[in-house]
């Protein structure tokens, strides 16, 4: 081996090399797992607020629908001389547009509920760059590589 007349301590071996990779390895994959159960508590009390507001906009709009169609009814019946049941439509239309509004907000809460778990894909996709940098590089780190802050 040439080594330019330096003498070298610290010989570095397969199996300590191995060693070190396997370690790294494992640790990177106990953080993964942290890492994920806490997105995924994230996203899971996200969409269960989706839910409950899908559920109200249901019961309003399952609730609505009978008042609009008497509403009607009498509408047609006493041809929108603002009776009563003008009175029963417009609570039907308010009706309406507050299930509106809950299905809104629980359709963009059920969107953006499950963004939390890209924090999860993002960090393993960079894992993944480093072990693959890793080991194109006979265990050197690489020097474009960034850790990312421990949660």
């Amino acid at each position: 081996m040439n080594t330019n007349g330096d003498t070298r301590t610290n010989e570095p071996t397969v199996a300590a090399s191995f060693a070190d990779l396997t370690n790294d390895i494992i640790e990177l994959g106990e953080l993964q797992a942290q890492l994920l159960a806490c997105d995924v508590k994230k996203t899971s009390q996200n969409v269960r607020t989706s839910l409950i507001l899908f559920a109200i906009g249901l019961g309003l709009l399952l609730g609505c629908v009978p008042v609009v169609l008497i509403a009607l009814a009498e509408l047609l019946k006493s041809q929108l001389a603002w009776s009563p049941p003008a009175a029963y439509a417009v609570a039907a239309i308010v009706g309406l547009l507050c299930c509106a509004a809950a299905l809104g907000v629980g359709y963009v809460k059920l969107r953006t509920g499950f963004d939390a778990l890209n924090r999860s894909r993002v960090e393993f996709n960079r894992n993944i760059a480093w072990l693959k940098s890793t080991l194109r590089n006979r265990g050197g780190s690489s020097p474009d590589f960034q850790p990312t802050q421990r949660l």
